[in-house]
């Protein structure tokens, strides 16, 4: 099975675990919920994990009990961006070079039915890491003192995300890029076709909003240990405008930073870039299912008031 094929598999299967953990409650209820949805809420003041009634003598209730402690800090969230910045790099360097790494990843892949452009890799890699130096300054400038904690498994699906994200972004075109002979004609910035053009424009204006949210969701956080360890003043319900209608228009910015990416990526001829596309899929499902678990933890520390009439991330549908 060559590259193309296992990333497109990865991403979808990836997918499906998530909806899979969502679907059973067993799951959900110990690998789901991270971050301040970990926490208990302020009408409960209770341990979260005390919540979930565990029958004793049950050998798999056991070791799901016990597969649901190994968490990590809710910081290392900054280490999915660590990780993308530095594979984008590293490949950048492999494909100009057509490092080893590179032919490896070539002789493993069968040429595709269409191909991206070089032009294409270079605009497709340079968003992605646009997009992830974003987050990963996001990340830093906009911590707070937090003893939130995530399942290990929730950063190992991060992890490799974003590391197969660093070939998505290139892998359909191979053909290209072994074919590729610099010129200076390769210089000049030319006018984009419509495609092009318009999913700059959603990546553009989806990238200002989400970094407009984290700025804001960031504000309502405490800023010091003292008051995150004070469960009736960790949290506040979202007031801006962007959260008027939605329970998390960030997540929807995400989603269309995606979409843009897929666009942006098809080769000629071709409908859209499937690879790109597995990923969005992923990216969908899994900021879907976090949606709706903010939204009944809003529900639970506000009210169910707080949030009536509101859509989790994807206007008149979800």
């Amino acid at each position: 099975m060559d590259v193309i094929h296992l990333l497109r598999i990865e991403f979808v299967a990836s997918a499906a675990l998530v909806l899979l953990v969502y679907a059973v409650s067993a799951l959900k209820n110990r690998f789901l919920a991270y971050g301040a949805r970990s926490s208990p809420s302020r009408s409960d003041n209770r341990p979260q994990r005390q919540k979930v009634q565990r029958p004793k003598g049950n050998t798999l209730t056991i070791a799901l009990d016990r597969l649901a402690d190994f968490r990590v800090p809710h910081s290392w969230f900054t280490t999915f961006y660590v990780t993308s910045v530095s594979c984008l790099l590293f490949w950048l360097i492999q494909l100009l070079l057509r490092g080893p790494n590179f032919r490896a990843v070539a002789t493993r892949t069968s040429p595709p039915q269409y191909s991206m452009t070089f032009r294409q890799v270079l605009v497709t890699w340079a968003l992605m890491l646009v997009q992830s130096s974003r987050r990963l300054y996001e990340c830093l400038q906009f911590a707070r003192p937090s003893t939130s904690k995530m399942w290990i498994g929730h950063w190992l699906l991060g992890i490799g995300f974003y590391g197969a994200m660093s070939i998505a972004v290139w892998v359909e075109g191979i053909p290209a890029i072994q074919n590729y002979t610099f010129s200076w004609n390769d210089l000049p910035i030319t006018m984009p076709n419509l495609r092009t053009f318009i999913a700059g424009l959603i990546f553009i204006l989806a990238s200002g909003f989400q970094h407009d949210c984290h700025a804001y969701l960031a504000s309502l956080k405490p800023r010091s240990k003292a008051s995150a360890a004070d469960g009736k003043s960790d949290y506040q319900l979202p007031e801006h405008p962007a959260f008027s209608r939605l329970i998390a228009p960030h997540y929807t910015a995400e989603c269309l930073i995606y979409v843009a990416l897929a666009l942006i990526a098809t080769p000629q001829g071709a409908w859209l870039n499937w690879t790109i596309t597995s990923a969005l899929l992923f990216v969908v499902i899994n900021l879907g299912v976090t949606a709706d678990g903010t939204k009944k933890w809003y529900e639970t520390k506000f009210g169910p008031a707080a949030v009536a009439g509101k859509w989790r991330m994807i206007p008149l549908i979800f």
